[in-house]
Order: structure tokens, then sequence, then C-alpha cells
């Protein structure tokens, strides 16, 4: 189950509403301060290609 982060409180070049979805991103965002600035949401599964 993957995760996204939406952003809650605006910090950085986020707006609230944003949707933070790469791994990389997630983990520093998670790290420090900005973690109170968003919320964690379950990924949308994808679908496979047809």
């Amino acid at each position: 189950m993957a995760i996204e982060l939406v952003v809650v409180t605006p910090f950085g070049g986020h707006r609230k509403g944003d949707v933070i979805s790469d791994a990389a991103e997630i983990e520093k965002v998670l790290a420090d301060e900005r973690s109170a600035y968003v919320v964690k949401v379950t990924a949308p599964e994808k679908e496979a290609a047809q």
C-alpha cells in the first residue's frame, strides 16, 4: 500500500491541497518539522494497461 501526502498548511513551494507522491520527497517531509503541514493518504491503485 503506497502513501501520498496532502498539504494542509502551505510550506516551501507547496500550496494547500498539493499532493506529494515522490517517495524521496515524502521521506524528507516526514523526517522533519514539515510533517506537521501534511496528512498521509492512501495512494490510489494504478490500473494495469490493457
